[in-house]
């Protein structure tokens, strides 16, 4: 980025667009009231925060980020049984590391990786007459990435990669609130970056579908998941950015077994906030620093929910 050039065209563009997500967020009614849990494995704006396609460079890098959610839904499925008014805090650390390797694969720069979060969870519920709460703090499901592939085109960058989230974490049927999920999760997505290093600007969207297990402590199938990232960035520097975030979630397929006492219980919810990029001139550019606010302007069947994340990444 070190040859970036500011241009009106480019931040008219970006505050168009910005605009356009804004409008539709504010026509959507917002309805908070899926998934086992009103959650799922998904992570609202997981997909990254910068120039999501873009191919890494060869070699390591590690990465942690701290995520925040607050949030609270009507009605939901709790290890097996309906509660009612639920407030959920969550605090979960998520320390990752990637590999990509100098050999390419169908001409695309080829990856590994993998997530392992931890943190800390509490929620407040009512089951029948009684109020109940509970809180944990444990490690939660890890992710791997036993393929990413990344290609470029002129200014087009494209990504394909599948993700597997393992029942790692720590889950007991019998306690209110777990940060594991107690099934597996299989998430296939893509991406497209478009980046014009002149102007500075960014922009990245990431579809994904989410295929998930059954629960075999509760006989809870999730239904399958669609969600899409989204993230807008204009570099006011070589080193400083400034954009949007953005995400939407739609259940495309009902939950299923004896466990899913509410039926299908399809959720979808949209979020958006901002983001911030900073790439400290002192590290010569090898580490990133990140932060964004998402807010949810619609949510059904979902927890209603505020996001906050932090992170960096160093590449080695």
């Amino acid at each position: 980025m070190s040859s970036v050039l500011l241009k009106r065209p480019a931040l008219s563009a970006l505050i168009l667009f910005v605009s356009v997500l804004f409008v539709v967020g504010l026509q959507t009614p917002r309805t908070a009231s899926a998934a086992e849990g009103a959650t799922s494995l998904y992570i609202p704006g997981g997909a990254g925060d910068i120039l999501i396609a873009q191919s890494p460079k060869p070699g390591l890098q590690v990465a942690n980020q701290v995520f925040v959610q607050n949030g609270n839904v009507s009605t939901a499925v709790l290890q097996g049984a309906v509660d009612i008014g639920l407030d959920l805090d969550v605090v979960l650390n998520f320390a990752a590391a990637s590999y990509t390797f100098e050999k390419q694969i169908l001409g695309a720069t080829y990856t590994i990786g993998t997530i392992i979060p931890f943190g800390y969870a509490k929620l407040d519920a009512t089951i029948g007459p009684f109020g109940v709460s509970g809180d944990t703090f444990n490690l939660a499901d890890i992710a791997f990435v036993p393929v990413q592939l990344n290609w470029g085109v002129g200014n087009f960058h494209f990504k394909l990669a599948e993700t597997i989230i393992a029942p790692t974490g720590d889950y007991d049927v019998s306690d209110i609130v777990n940060v594991g999920r107690n099934y597996w999760g299989f998430d296939t997505i893509g991406a497209v970056t478009w980046l014009d290093p002149e102007m500075g600007t960014e922009i990245s969207v990431a579809p994904g579908i989410m295929f998930n297990t059954r629960n075999k402590a509760t006989d809870y199938k999730t239904g399958a998941e669609f969600h899409l990232d989204v993230t807008a960035n204009q570099f006011l520097s070589s080193t400083f950015a400034v954009g949007l975030r953005g995400y939407y979630y739609k259940q495309v397929k009902g939950d299923s077994g004896s466990g899913a006492l509410l039926g299908s219980f399809k959720g979808e919810s949209l979020g958006l906030g901002p983001g911030v990029v900073w790439i400290p001139a002192a590290a010569g550019g090898k580490l990133t620093i990140l932060a964004k606010a998402l807010f949810d302007v619609t949510a059904t069947n979902r927890f209603d929910s505020n996001y906050y994340s932090i992170g960096a990444a160093w590449k080695f």
